[in-house]
């Protein structure tokens, strides 16, 4: 006599552990990447989320007044220099007294996050020296510019290469 075999279990067992296994694969990766800064508004998330609609009426308002050029179109691999322009768009006045938070950053992470002060002022055009790009691709220059009561965010793509 043949005896029929039943594979039901050991199929139901094997789901409930590719479940299992899912999952912890999901936390690991999640915990791998965690969601920390808006890297747009350099703040934390939350704040982000709880004060958007005020961040975006200071944007509007700064953009309207002022405008930030980026004067480094490419980076080097090593060290590298950034210039950053402040324009009043009223008559064209350099700007010397803002305050300006500046991020380098890569798109992808934030292992490479620098945050950088200006070296040097002059007319209107704040100097950033000795910023260590370790890597080739796309970086992200993020700037959150202060002029008095007005606050702006402006973010610029820029290409390293050998």
């Amino acid at each position: 006599m043949k005896k029929e075999r039943n594979y039901w279990p050991h199929a139901i067992v094997g789901i409930i552990l590719s479940v299992v296994v899912a999952g912890a694969w999901t936390v690991k990766i999640a915990l791998e990447n965690p969601v920390q800064e808006d890297t747009y508004f350099i703040d934390k998330y939350q704040y982000v989320d709880t004060n958007i609609n005020t961040l975006l009426e200071k944007k509007a308002k700064f953009d309207a007044k002022y405008s930030v050029i980026c004067k480094t179109d490419r980076f080097d691999i090593g060290k590298n220099s950034l210039l950053l322009e402040i324009v009043d768009k009223d008559g064209n006045a350099k700007i010397d007294n803002a305050k300006i938070e500046l991020l380098i950053t890569r798109p992808d992470t934030n292992k490479y996050n620098q945050n950088i002060k200006p070296n040097k002022i002059d007319n209107g055009i704040y100097y950033y020296e000795e910023i260590d790009i370790p890597k080739i691709g796309r970086w992200q220059i993020l700037a959150k510019t202060k002029i008095g009561d007005l606050e702006g965010f402006d973010k610029f793509e820029v290409n390293a290469t050998k």
